[in-house]
């Protein structure tokens, strides 16, 4: 978003207001409330005039007051008040349950939108931006409306109902209080305009600030290690320095606006007590209305400036709520087939015809790739950064669509399918090992509802994580925290196979998974690896060409292409590209032997 660009103030406030659109009994019933309040809170004034003018007329006729009149009217105006802050109370209460289940529902789409977004989404935005939108955007959304909203309503009527019991009053008095109006309008919308940018660069900042923060907190011991603190806290005070200038600007200009109105609001009144004072000395008004009338240009001015303090709540509501509707809005992966196709019988035989994929239109990455994969096979995929490897099996997934060509799973089109249903028959083990804060057997049972003690002990024992579970004080019931930090980055890649083990998905797709594991772990994991693609299609990512060498199919991949493909033994033979990935980590390993 651009920070130069000024907000769509009238459209998003619009949609912002469309979400209050299926309460739309309890906005009918909290407006009736307002106009209830408004009503006998501006009815007063004009009976305690009465009550004045009473007064008033006793004393200059010698005649004695009526005391028992005026305690009438005052009991009167006492329950005017009472009903009015009653009604005011429960329009409060209705605004209130409108906001947070309006918010309710936002958060629900947000969190909806978020798992139909393809990854191509989150490869452009960093964590921290994301989270800001979903957090601290809503959050202010949410305090910002719920605290303009109602009183935005009643200060609008107030207006309204004041407005026109002053002209009843008085409409010379009226249209003297009415001048100062068109130059209030003009400075606020001034001042509003100038006040909407920096409210956008506050919030943009802030999702930058929170995506640094984020960062460099799960990457402190790298941060540390690599002693780049005091270049993340000099990136820190940057970003920091940038969101205080654009707060202050923010806040600043949007804070004039509430003093200048309150200047304006004391020039309205000493007007209207001059002008006053000469319509009573003329014989032409009662002090009982203009004492009144005195009381309605406070109450006039009052929900004036309430509306003027409002305009930054206001501004920076709708600048969150841009950017909430920013990611609403967003693009999404294409939907699955209206009606979905299955295969007949499950066995794991993938098929590439003529795939193509690119990240950006003019970067080919993926060309032409056709591929069979035999029910059972087990297909390592190798070749140098970029190659496309993982590529390959993110296209299999769905997590990316193709350009052209088809991929099928047991004869049937993946773009047909569910993404569910295929996701449920595959199962990945990613090179970055990801573990939630749960227990350890939480862990290992994620994706496999239903799995019993009894299974998830079975498959911690196939890949070694028994082994070093049973160390532990809580062994199983161990509760992880947010970054596993409690245990080795080997015993959390172990936990994700193990993960993957339980699951026993047709095909299997490891990534790299025993590059955080030790040499011995390693021989280990790959005797678990070898039972569980026992009848399962496997595609393994690998750099450690030894961990590889009974593959029935090895593909060398260079820039988006497979360039050899084939045994390791006949790979090996034929010299090419494999045979000088194989050698140059021979000779690697030579060396640091030597």
């Amino acid at each position: 978003m651009s920070t130069e660009k000024a907000l769509d103030f009238k459209g998003s406030g619009r949609r912002l207001l469309g979400m209050l659109s299926p309460y739309r009994l309890l906005v009918i019933l909290a407006l009736a409330l307002a106009v209830g309040s408004v009503t006998l809170s501006v009815l007063a004034p004009r009976l305690l005039g009465e009550a004045i003018n009473l007064v008033f007329d006793g004393y200059e006729s010698h005649h004695g007051v009526d005391f028992g009149h005026v305690g009438q009217i005052v009991v009167v105006v006492v329950a005017l008040n009472v009903g009015a802050s009653v009604c005011a109370l429960f329009q409060g209460r209705l605004t209130a349950t409108m906001v947070q289940r309006s918010v309710l529902r936002l958060r629900e789409q947000v969190q909806a939108k978020l798992s139909r977004l393809p990854l191509s989404y989150f490869d452009r935005q960093s964590r921290g931006e994301i989270l800001s939108r979903v957090t601290n955007d809503i959050d202010n959304l949410q305090q910002s409306v719920q605290q303009t909203l109602s009183q935005l309503v009643t200060s609008l009527l107030t207006i309204v109902g004041v407005l026109a019991l002053m002209f009843v009053v008085s409409w010379q008095l009226a249209l003297i209080a009415l001048v100062t109006v068109p130059a209030s309008a003009v400075a606020m919308r001034k001042i509003a305009k100038r006040a909407q940018p920096q409210f956008i660069r506050q919030w943009k900042f802030t999702g930058q600030l929170n995506g640094h923060i984020e960062e460099m907190y799960t990457g402190h011991a790298l941060v540390t290690a690599f002693g780049q603190r005091e270049e993340a806290l000099a990136t820190f005070t940057e970003q920091n320095g940038a969101l205080y200038q654009a707060s202050s600007r923010a806040q600043f200009i949007s804070g004039t606006i509430q003093p200048l109105m309150m200047f304006m609001s004391n020039l309205n009144y000493v007007l209207v007590a001059v002008v006053g004072g000469l319509l009573i000395a003329g014989g032409s008004l009662t002090l009982g209305a203009v004492t009144a009338f005195i009381q309605y240009s406070r109450q006039f001015s009052q929900p004036l400036t309430q509306v003027a303090s409002m305009a930054n709540l206001l501004q920076s509501s709708v600048a969150s709520a841009e950017r909430v509707f920013a990611l609403l809005d967003a693009p999404e992966q294409a939907p699955d087939a209206a009606e979905p196709v299955r295969p007949a019988e499950v066995r794991g035989r993938v098929e590439f015809d003529d795939v193509s994929f690119r990240y950006a239109p003019d970067r080919p990455l993926i060309e032409h790739v056709s591929l069979t994969v035999e029910p059972g096979h087990t297909v390592a995929i190798v070749g140098p950064t970029g190659a496309g490897k993982t590529t390959l099996v993110n296209l299999l997934m769905r997590f990316y669509e193709i350009d052209s060509g088809t991929i099928l799973l047991d004869g049937v089109d993946t773009a047909k399918m569910s993404r569910e249903e295929l996701r449920g028959l595959t199962g990945m083990v990613l090179q970055d090992a990801w573990l939630f804060g749960g227990t350890i057997e939480a862990n290992i049972a994620y994706g496999s509802l239903g799995a019993t003690h009894e299974q998830v002990v079975e498959a911690a024992k196939a890949t070694y994580v028994d082994r070093f579970v049973r160390t532990l004080p809580d062994g199983y019931d161990t509760v992880l925290d947010d970054e596993a930090a409690n245990v080795s980055a080997g015993e959390r890649q172990l936990i994700t196979i193990a993960r993957a083990f339980l699951a026993r998905p047709a095909v299997l797709i490891l990534d790299e998974a025993t590059s955080s594991v030790d040499t011995r772990t390693e021989v280990l994991l790959q005797r678990a690896m070898a039972s569980l693609r026992q009848g399962r299609t496997s595609f393994v990512i690998a750099h450690r060409l030894s961990t590889i060498r009974d593959a029935d199919v090895i593909l060398v991949m260079e820039n988006g292409h497979i360039v050899e493909q084939g045994t390791h033994s006949v790979l090996l033979a034929a010299g090419g590209a494999y045979a000088r990935l194989y050698e140059a980590q021979f000779a690697q390993a030579m060396e640091e032997v030597a």
